[in-house]
């Protein structure tokens, strides 16, 4: 009688040890479901996928996976998650309409406002670039403490700037667009010098640009100044735009060469092939923009710390066709392209997607120049903050903007009204250079569209 009682012990305990042993099932919407997924995706795509970091721990949560695999010396790769703020970032400028430098001079810490976005709150308070700050929310900045006063001001419902004579301007926080195109405007008619601004590649810009291009055309400008300083970059298919309207270039003249890993196919796109990725309402074709153009065979672009991404590759892939004339300092070191995969429904189930957005290629121009990891080089090299006060955006009080009027003359003839009234400062380091933590991916398609 023990014996069938022992068999039927022993048949359970066999079932129960299996089912210990069997791994759990991969929920959809779960960690490791979900984590899977992003290792296949990123071994598939990834520019530096043989270097990806090795773990087992899949039951992290998805966003601390995806850093943890990450390249080290990638900085630009990121997760989001749909309507998980948490996962999206947000800047001074796009947040409270300014952005602002902290310099460190002889026996002094001062910080400058940069750049106003038109029609802002600051703007129409009277906060002009230049302007020196003394507080932030009532707490006096020192050489320490300002970006963590800065970080903690973009998660407040507003902040208070303290400028230096004692106003105080209250900024609410909002969405704020930027315009694409501050001002555009001659600022020299013997030789006709033009100057435009642009704050970001966005083809909600394109008319104005488009206005503004017609306006040189007819007061037939021979010299142009594009000021690219503070543009963190956008629409790959907007810099392919402003190619087109300002370059002596063709448009089946190749752009950019895009390299990538071993799965991925190489690719190259024309400024017409590149163009065609502009946003759905826009139909611009490249014959009609070039039609419309200056086709000019020199031009002077203004650089500096904030210029990235899709603005060097504007500088970058230009160089074969026209002489660029870059004048500032260094940009940021963007010459990576990215891609976006999003989680399938079987993957993330009811939970909502996540989206990988991993760079995938490396950009070169038609002559295969690229690899500015470490920033574009100027040709003529000026620090801006080395005078002061800041001048406004387009003064021909600019040292950047005087000294590209003195190249084009090439004499060294004072700027009438401009050189006596800025102040040589003795810059010792810069501590906080702006918001370059904005910087704007250069997305591209998948040539392959099936997701492993």
């Amino acid at each position: 009688m023990r014996r069938p009682h022992a068999l039927v012990l022993a048949f359970f305990s066999l079932i129960f040890s299996s089912c210990e042993k069997d791994p759990p099932l991969k929920e959809p919407g779960s960690n490791e479901a979900i984590n899977e997924w992003t290792m296949a995706q990123m071994r598939h795509y990834y520019y530096w996928n043989d270097q990806i970091t090795q773990t087992n721990d899949y039951q992290q949560s998805p966003d601390l996976f995806f850093k943890s695999i990450l390249f080290p010396d990638d900085h630009y790769s990121s997760i989001l998650q749909t309507l998980n703020s948490d996962t999206y970032g947000n800047t001074l400028t796009n947040t409270f309409g300014f952005d602002m430098v902290q310099l460190q001079t002889t026996g002094k810490t001062i910080q400058l406002i940069t750049q106003i976005v038109p029609f802002s709150e600051g703007d129409l308070m009277g906060l002009k670039r230049g302007d020196s700050i003394s507080h932030i929310n009532n707490e006096p900045i020192d050489h320490s403490n300002l970006k963590s006063l800065l970080s903690k001001s973009l998660l407040l419902p507003a902040m208070h700037l303290t400028r230096n004579d004692g106003k105080i301007f209250h900024l609410p926080s909002s969405y704020i667009s930027q315009p694409v195109l501050y001002t555009a405007k001659l600022i020299s008619s013997s030789p006709t010098v033009g100057y435009m601004f642009l704050s970001q590649f966005d083809f909600s810009g394109a008319y104005s640009l488009l206005e503004a291009v017609q306006n040189f055309k007819s007061q037939q400008v021979q010299e142009l100044i594009v000021d690219l300083r503070y543009n963190p970059g956008g629409q790959v298919a907007f810099a392919s735009f402003c190619a087109l309207l300002l370059a002596d270039i063709k448009e089946n003249d190749i752009f950019a060469k895009y390299q990538g890993n071993k799965n991925i196919k190489n690719r190259e796109d024309s400024f017409a092939a590149a163009l065609q990725g502009q946003p759905d309402g826009y139909s611009f074709s490249a014959k009609d923009v070039l039609k419309q153009g200056l086709h000019l065979k020199r031009i002077y672009m203004l650089t500096g710390p904030n210029t990235a991404s899709a603005s060097e590759m504007l500088i970058n892939g230009l160089h074969p066709y026209v002489q660029v004339v870059q004048v500032g300092d260094k940009t940021y070191g963007k010459d990576m392209a990215s891609t976006t995969l999003s989680t399938p429904e079987e993957i993330h189930g009811t939970e909502r997607a996540w989206h990988l957005i991993p760079m995938i290629y490396k950009i070169y121009n038609k002559m295969g120049q690229g690899d500015y990891s470490n920033g574009i080089t100027p040709s003529i090299k000026i620090d801006e903050f080395a005078f002061l006060p800041l001048p406004p955006i387009g003064d021909t009080r600019d040292p950047l903007i005087r000294e590209v009027l003195r190249t084009i003359s090439d004499k060294n003839t004072r700027v009438k009204g401009t050189v006596n009234t800025t102040e040589k400062t003795n810059i010792l380091s810069p501590k906080y250079r702006g918001s370059t933590y904005q910087v704007i991916p250069i997305e591209v398609s998948k040539e392959d569209k099936t997701e492993k």
